[in-house]
């Protein structure tokens, strides 16, 4: 926004010279309204001031004026803001009459009818005034109106009262289909969520923007109702983006108006009108308000101040301060001010505060660490992440963090049938409607994109939240369930030029997860699963610890794999981390070194097809032989040769004792009751 220094001098006694005003732009900006640069003419200096969205009130000279009083503890001077007496006799008095129709969008509106004008050039000293600060001079009635714009900061926009069918104003929402020719020249469909000024045959213009080219002021003209209302931001807001259209009106409105003003601005108005364009008043001011809001009243201690800043402010430094810029110290409540009416910014204590500190100089407040009032601390599950993610990053794993949004298009392509999911009242986009209800697919686009960069060996863990729908009893929210998702593919190592690729497969997977549960002290039972959607039905296994489901893993469904194109197979966990946190973390144990040496022993036998590896380990592993220390699957062969319906397994057992050295007699006795064991058991037949 473009200042005049001579304008200035209106309001407040400044000495014209250059170092006062550089102190000026200087002062300006230390109090939040940065001066950007400032232009020197022949007779003016121009700031080109910053103001911010939330003060409305430095839009107009006065309210640039009535910074530098306070800053500098100068006296503030307000225009005449009187109403200008009416015609001489009762034959001057024109009819006119204001309907508010929507007192929500239009809380207040005010208009006065004068007569007699003459419509001319307007004189040098306005048009001079007008063309410092950027504004193209038009006519006298144009000029003033903008002239106050400028130095009240509230719109103003005057009809040509003969002009009015009927000469009666109508505000209300626009009807669908309607339309209106601004003064730009440009014909706009309106619509009932655009407020609108009416007279008894439609709209003359849209509220808080921009008349209407049918009643607009001319050379012709010789009465006018002059308008000076309260419109609601947002509605002004709203409108103006709806048809492209922004003009310093509704710059203004759309961040806020002060209610209070709108017969100041108009009996100013007047005064000015009838002072360069001659005329009277046909008529008193016509001021529809029939729901006053009550002024904001705010609470400042001066302890506040001292907490807030860090410093102590004299009391008669912060009343001086808040009085200048137009608080008013409330008679009955102690430490309490009236907050005015153009303050929109100011609703709390920190508001009065932060007054104080602008004009104090924020250079003067020394930079200090506040006293912490408390110690911080981790989560109860701060230990188990970290020792997941460094285990994971151990084993070649990246870190994913994906947005916990998504929309059901997407999740429903790994379920069979829609999962159920939570909606998002508000938003952020059309795609991210909902709220997740599993890591996998998120994973999986992720390692989507990778491999769509070139990056052929991937692996991805996260660990983040899912939202499931909540039910009645437990009051309706979305249930916060925090898992684990592992996404691989690619090789399970980068090998050398001699040696071959070892693709990443099931078992890596099963693995790591056998991994992982050993370092929160839990052991895991796998069982084959086929009803997973997003899994191989062959290919896919469900872990449980102490009989309790916490997850599955597996290799990708076919279809999927299919359906994003993947041309490796990718595989995939989610692990459900509650259960699995339940337990404190195990203190690690020293172990020393066997000092004494191990036997193993292999057995190969034939077994059902049907029969699962993992039955078979914990029925010898139910025999308690105390010094069997490890049981390895070494070899599973299939063939032809073989009876239908069986495979050869070979198993390699591992005996040892801390206290002597095991005798061959002791090794082979172990060795032949588990082999009885399996025989008995699951009717394997022992190969030599």
């Amino acid at each position: 926004m473009k200042v005049s220094y001579q304008w200035l001098q209106d309001f407040v006694n400044l000495d014209l010279s250059e170092v006062e005003v550089g102190g000026i732009a200087e002062a300006l900006t230390r109090v939040g309204l940065a001066v950007e640069e400032v232009e020197e003419l022949e007779t003016d200096y121009i700031f080109d001031v910053e103001v911010t969205t939330n003060r409305p009130d430095c839009l107009n000279h006065l309210g640039i004026a009535r910074e530098i009083a306070a800053h500098f503890g100068l006296q503030l001077k307000f225009p005449d803001f009187s109403p200008p007496p009416n015609g001489a006799d009762q034959s001057t008095v024109l009819a006119t009459s204001v309907t508010i129709e929507n007192r929500t969008l239009c809380p207040r509106y005010a208009a006065r009818v004068l007569s007699g004008l003459t419509i001319a050039e307007s004189p040098g000293w306005l048009k001079a005034r007008l063309e410092a600060v950027g504004q193209r001079p038009i006519n006298n009635i144009v000029d003033i109106t903008n002239y106050v714009l400028l130095e009240m900061g509230h719109p103003l926009h005057a009809f040509d009262y003969d002009k009015l069918k009927e000469h009666r104003i109508i505000v209300r929402v626009a009807e669908a289909g309607e339309r209106l020719t601004t003064l730009d020249g440009v014909e706009r469909e309106l619509d009932s969520s655009m407020l609108v000024i009416c007279d008894a045959r439609g709209p003359v213009a849209m509220a808080g923007i921009m008349g209407g080219e049918e009643s607009e002021i001319s050379q012709d003209t010789h009465t006018l109702l002059l308008e000076s209302a309260y419109f609601d931001s947002a509605s002004v807001r709203k409108t103006a983006k709806n048809q492209g259209l922004r003009t310093e009106a509704s710059f203004r409105f759309e961040r806020g108006a002060d209610p209070e003003i709108p017969v100041k601005a108009l009996n100013r108005t007047c005064r000015l009108i009838q002072e360069i364009a001659g005329g009277v008043m046909a008529g008193p001011v016509i001021d529809e308000y029939p729901n006053p809001p009550a002024r904001n009243s705010v609470q400042l201690r001066s302890p506040r101040i001292t907490k807030v800043l860090g410093v102590e402010i004299d009391p008669e430094f912060v009343t001086n301060t808040l009085s200048r810029l137009e608080f008013v110290a409330s008679q009955t409540e102690k430490n309490t001010w009236q907050v005015p009416s153009f303050r929109v910014d100011v609703g709390i204590e920190d508001d009065l505060v932060e007054e104080v500190a602008r004009h104090y100089g924020y250079e003067r407040i020394e930079s200090t660490y506040p006293n912490a009032p408390s110690v911080g601390s981790f989560l109860a599950t701060e230990g188990h992440d970290r020792l997941l993610t460094g285990t994971l990053e151990g084993l070649g794993f990246l870190e994913a963090f994906n947005y916990v949004f998504t929309n059901p298009s997407k999740e429903t392509v790994f379920w069979t049938s829609g999962p159920s999911m939570t909606a998002i009242s508000n938003p952020l986009s059309e795609e991210d409607t909902h709220l997740r209800v599993s890591l996998v697919p998120g994973l999986v686009e992720a390692l989507r994109r990778n491999l769509n960069h070139g990056n052929k060996n991937v692996r991805l863990f996260e660990l983040g939240k899912v939202f499931l729908p909540g039910t009645s009893d437990e009051g309706g929210g979305p249930q916060e369930l925090w898992r684990l998702g592992l996404v691989a593919t690619g090789a399970f190592y980068q090998p050398f030029w001699n040696t071959a690729r070892d693709e990443f497969h099931f078992h890596h997977l099963k693995g790591i997860v056998e991994v992982l549960l050993d370092k929160l002290g839990r052991e895991g039972k796998f069982q084959d699963v086929s009803d997973i959607s997003f899994l191989h039905p062959g290919i896919a296994a469900s872990v449980s610890v102490d009989g309790e489901m916490c997850g599955a893993l597996g290799q990708l469904q076919p279809r999927l794999q299919d359906a994003l194109k993947f041309l490796h197979p990718v595989f995939v966990a989610e692990l459900l981390l509650e259960p699995l946190y339940r337990h404190p973390l195990p203190q690690p144990r020293y172990e020393r070194l066997e000092r004494l040496p191990s036997v193993q022993r292999d057995l190969s036998f034939i077994v059902d097809k049907e029969v699962e590896y993992a039955k078979m380990l914990s029925v010898v592993e139910e025999l308690g032989i105390p010094d069997l220390r490890d049981i390895e699957l070494i070899d599973l062969y299939q063939s032809p040769t073989l009876p239908q319906g069986k495979v050869s397994l070979a198993i390699r057992l591992t005996f040892a004792s801390p206290e002597k050295t095991l005798t061959q007699e002791e090794v082979n006795r172990s060795t032949e009751e588990i082999a009885s064991l399996l025989e008995k058991t699951f009717s394997t037949e022992t190969r030599s």
